[in-house]
């Protein structure tokens, strides 16, 4: 199936280098100078007034000098213990989805492609429908797609030119950011904001380019019948419903988003800071790590606030860890060696591993000095596991972690260590499956030994949710057990599942709790 206008609009071109804007630094001892000040009160030229002004004179240096020690040592103001650090962390929770009947799909020979609805106009035509059935803004859609986890959906309208536009939309139809604003196309950066690419000219110099369009149903690279365009981008705000019109550039930037601050390089290759509400921040020779600003002296880093409010000094340097924005790696210069820091300025972990990362729900992967023999490491500094893996990652199930071994399979830990599953071919991943002799398995989060087995791979529809065709059921990956069965078929659009049977379409809404 192709769209009318026969170009799906993909990822851009011409992207900035990533460049790392983390600080550097040590935790070598700033040198100190004591002056020593005598006074020879036997010397007979030594009058009054020049022993007042030289007392009043080292006063001050002593002082001074007091003042630059307590600067130097002063600790985070808002710094937390770290038993309270500990005690805030959120539990791994697997959640449990079960499905709310909301009504009956509208129409006959509706369809579903990837994750819209659509009626087949004729051979080369479609009609793009929301998730009752109705034709989306009077008909006016050319083609639907997700928008990475913001729980959007980007809507192409029917070209009236040569530049396709489209617009942000809910699940339900609703229109969020109308293609009148002129959008090329969008790119999540993460859960919240959005790339908008705003195409100005048709341009054939790909380094001038922002996103090219093609008619291909797959493509990685331009091709000779693509169309690439010139032009501006910026983020968007999803959930502020803005653009931030500081971050627009010429170029395709790699933004940084972190909770309060987003940096990137801009078209002169210069670091830009701004705060998430699009005020700039004036670095001078400052550099930002994640939500932190730092400045290195004399051995030791001071960390800013977005609004370049002092938080604390520290020994150590400081860079950001993936996929959090509450720790940071430190390291110590005269060791050579990484430890944890929290936000706030409590150190987590003394700097004594050669590298550590972040991997989910406060655990950690460490090493020592061979990056082939990993461990899992607790936030209060408990090694869970020796060094004995060759890699460590998350898996998107709470509270669960893909083990590489040293044989080239995959065991599956828990959040204490334990292998739950052993000798995988593949790595684990939320609605992923794993061959048990002939059976197709799933992991079941609430009974880790008795994973659901199906004749074959079913279909994953997200929140835990696997289907199995052979059963005409669909389950849950949280208990096992069934949460609906006896259909002739299942598909998903918009997030809503529907399930088929006779001539008769129901439309569920997914609905998720903790167990």
């Amino acid at each position: 199936m192709e769209n009318k206008n026969g170009k799906l609009l993909s990822i851009a071109l011409a992207a900035v280098l990533s460049v790392s804007l983390t600080a550097c630094g040590g935790n070598s001892s700033s040198e100190e100078t004591t002056e020593e000040n005598t006074t020879a009160a036997t010397e007979a030229e030594t009058t009054e007034e020049s022993t007042e002004e030289e007392t009043e004179e080292a006063t001050d240096e002593a002082t001074e000098a007091t003042e630059e020690a307590t600067e130097e040592e002063e600790p985070a103001a808002d710094a937390k213990p770290a038993s309270e650090i500990i005690a805030e962390m959120p539990k791994a929770e697997a959640k449990s989805a079960s499905l709310k009947e909301v009504g009956k799909l509208e129409g006959e020979d509706i369809d579903n492609y990837d994750v819209f609805l659509y009626k087949e106009i004729s051979e080369e035509e479609i009609q793009c429908l929301d998730y009752t059935g109705k034709p989306l803004l009077d008909g006016k859609v050319d083609y639907v797609d997700a928008l990475g986890d913001t729980g959007l959906y980007v809507y192409y309208v029917v070209p009236d030119g040569d530049i396709s536009y489209c617009g942000l939309m809910d699940a339900e139809g609703n229109v969020i950011l109308s293609a009148d604003e002129k959008v090329g196309t969008f790119d999540a950066v993460d859960d919240r904001f959005v790339k908008a690419y705003f195409p100005e000219a048709v341009t054939t110099d790909r380094d001038n380019a922002i996103y090219y369009s093609t008619s291909r149903m797959f493509s990685v690279d331009v091709g000779e019948d693509d169309v690439m365009y010139s032009g501006t981008v910026k983020l968007y705000d999803t959930k502020e419903h803005k653009f931030l019109e500081n971050t627009a550039q010429k170029s395709d930037p790699n933004y940084k988003i972190g909770d309060e601050i987003i940096t990137f390089y801009n078209d002169d290759s210069e670091t830009v800071a701004l705060t998430i509400d699009d005020k700039l921040i004036d670095l001078g020779d400052k550099s930002v790590v994640g939500d932190l600003i730092t400045e290195y002296s004399s051995g030791k880093t001071t960390v800013y606030d977005k609004d370049m409010k002092k938080l604390f000094t520290t020994e150590y340097s400081l860079s950001e860890m993936t996929d959090t924005h509450d720790f940071y790696s430190i390291y110590d210069s005269e060791s050579g060696k990484r430890g944890i820091m929290h936000k706030s300025g409590t150190v987590m972990v003394e700097p004594k591993y050669g590298s550590i990362s972040y991997l989910s729900d406060g655990i950690f992967s460490y090493y020592f000095e061979d990056y082939d023999k990993q461990g899992l490491l607790n936030i209060d500094g408990t090694e869970i596991t020796k060094d004995e893996y060759k890699s460590l990652s998350a898996t998107g199930i709470p509270g669960y972690f893909n083990a590489g071994t040293q044989d080239g399979k995959y065991d599956l830990l828990d959040a204490e260590g334990n292998a739950v599953i052993q000798g995988s071919e593949y790595r684990f991943s939320e609605g992923s499956y794993f061959m048990d002799g002939d059976s197709y398995a799933y992991f079941v989060a609430n009974k880790k030994d008795e994973p659901l087995k199906m004749e074959s791979s079913g279909n994953y529809y997200g929140n835990n949710l696997v289907e199995s065709r052979k059963d005409s059921a669909i389950f849950d990956l949280v208990t096992g057990e069934k949460v609906l069965e006896g259909f002739d078929k299942s598909f998903q659009a918009y997030g809503y599942i529907y399930v088929v049977n006779g001539g008769e379409t129901t439309i569920y809404q997914v609905e998720t709790s903790a167990e």
